[in-house]
């Protein structure tokens, strides 16, 4: 099973930035290494250099005692010698390795003097932890002492010096260059992070816009797009309108053939009640009638089977969004002439900015049928109330009529009902209306109005993909 990944990587953006973060941050390590290593280097040879210089002026302030023994005279070497805990020691040992000066920064301390060297002109540089010390380098230096009277004697130098101030400048060092480099990978991810987003610009305003074509929004791309893409703005442009001009054909085409195949039956019925009246016998009678009712239902399966499909057809792409409350109007004013007898009081309570996100059709072929329905089956009122918000839209259609019983809602909203054995009253008119509603990825109810008779509710959702609407119920028979 393949891994997930985080949403995050799903983003070219932060791609780059962390990619762009973990190349940063290895070769800033590498580079960091390699500076405090070289750093390290030319601090240890610079003291390494100040010790010899420091021991060869002690060799050079030597001098002969009163007991014609080497010695240091204490008050023309360094001040540091004659400070205790100064964190620099010197010593001279004899042949024997004892010591026969020592500086005074050594009170209470015993110079680390390791191993002797192995004859004069010999060098030792050493780095040791003593116990009574701090750490220290030392440099040890052998050498043959001639006096006045020509007589030579073996001599050990040796000179040391604390590593705390070299550690502690090392280690600034150290913050210091991490310190700075981390600044400068902030700096430069910020930076990378200003550009990425100037340069994804053109690219999520492409996003936007196909977002917007995809909701209804927007009919086409519009705008000046990058040169890489261009093409794909407008394949994109072309797919839109070849979707819009192939809904187009798809609909003329089923128009066509609904005159096509409803003027036959129209012809058929007219000669069928020619024949009728001609016929004196009851029998002829009978079968013609059976004939007309016959005819009465492959019209209506007709007419039910080419609403469905021309309803198929909507995808909502490309489509700008429908304002719901002139659909309305329009349809009130249509149904107030027709039950114009009935004396029908529709409320409309619709709320401001309700959209549909589709088709226009199919939202009038949705409110017609309802408000059809509830204009047909009231007493003497009917109210319509709808909204949007939040990519849903919801009406509601309620009227006084005698309502629908609970065990006929079952009956009508299954799936698969065929037209004889639907409950009576609801017919093609309610068929295309969960058609469209399924089509849409939105659900259809039927509950008990608070008028007292049905209240059909519906919600939609956006558009899905034609096809993915699974099958569609023929219609039950009730109109």
């Amino acid at each position: 099973m393949p891994a997930r990944r985080l949403p995050a990587f799903r983003s070219l953006r932060a791609r780059v930035i962390v990619w762009v973060s973990v190349t940063l941050t290895v070769l800033f390590a590498i580079t960091i290494v390699g500076l405090d290593l070289a750093f390290r280097r030319s601090t240890d040879e610079a003291q390494r250099q100040l010790l010899e210089v420091q021991l060869f002026g002690l060799i050079a302030l030597a001098e002969t005692d009163e007991a014609d023994e080497l010695t240091l005279p204490n008050d023309e070497i360094d001040a540091q010698f004659q400070v205790p805990g100064s964190g620099l020691y010197g010593v001279l040992l004899d042949a024997d390795g004892r010591p026969v000066w020592q500086s005074r920064s050594l009170l209470g301390a015993s110079f680390p003097v390791g191993e002797s060297l192995p004859g004069p002109g010999e060098q030792r540089y050493s780095r040791v932890d003593p116990p009574d010390l701090p750490p220290v380098e030392t440099f040890m230096m052998a050498v043959t002492w001639e006096f006045a009277d020509g007589h030579a004697a073996p001599y050990t130098f040796g000179i040391a010096s604390s590593l705390e101030p070299l550690m502690t400048r090392q280690a600034a060092f150290r913050r210091n260059l991490i310190g700075w480099f981390a600044g400068i990978t902030i700096a430069m991810l910020a930076l990378i992070g200003s550009l990425l987003g100037w340069v994804l610009r053109p690219l999520r305003r492409l996003e936007r816009q196909v977002r917007e074509v995809d909701a209804g929004e927007r009919v086409a791309l519009t705008g000046e797009f990058p040169s890489e893409l261009e093409p794909l703005a407008a394949s994109l442009n072309a797919l839109i309108d070849t979707e819009r001009r192939r809904l187009v054909r798809y609909r003329n085409t089923l128009d066509d053939l609904a005159h096509s195949l409803k003027t036959p039956l129209a012809v058929m019925r007219t000669l069928l009640s020619e024949l009728a009246a001609k016929e004196a016998d009851a029998p002829s009678a009978t079968a013609l009638d059976a004939l007309n009712r016959e005819i009465d239902r492959m019209e209506q399966r007709v007419s039910y089977q080419l609403r469905r499909a021309r309803v198929s057809g909507a995808t909502g792409l490309g489509v700008e969004p429908v304002q719901v409350a002139p659909v309305l109007e329009d349809l009130r004013l249509g149904l107030d002439k027709v039950y114009r007898d009935k004396g029908v009081a529709c409320e409309l309570a619709v709320a401001p900015g309700t959209v549909f996100q589709g088709d226009p059709g199919d939202l009038t072929e949705v409110l017609g049928n309802l408000v059809d329905n509830a204009y047909k089956y009231c007493r003497h009122r009917v109210r319509v109330t709808a909204s949007s918000g939040g990519g849903k839209l919801s009406i509601v259609v309620a009227d006084d009529g005698r309502g629908i019983e609970p065990d006929d809602v079952t009956k009508l909203l299954e799936r698969g009902t065929r037209a004889d054995e639907s409950v009576p009253g609801h017919g093609i008119g309610l068929a295309v209306v969960r058609d469209i509603v399924e089509l849409y990825g939105g659900t259809l109810a039927i509950e008990r109005s608070v008028l007292g008779g049905a209240a059909v509710l519906v919600e939609f959702t956006r558009a899905r993909a034609a096809g993915q609407g699974g099958a569609v119920p023929p219609p039950s028979s009730r109109a």
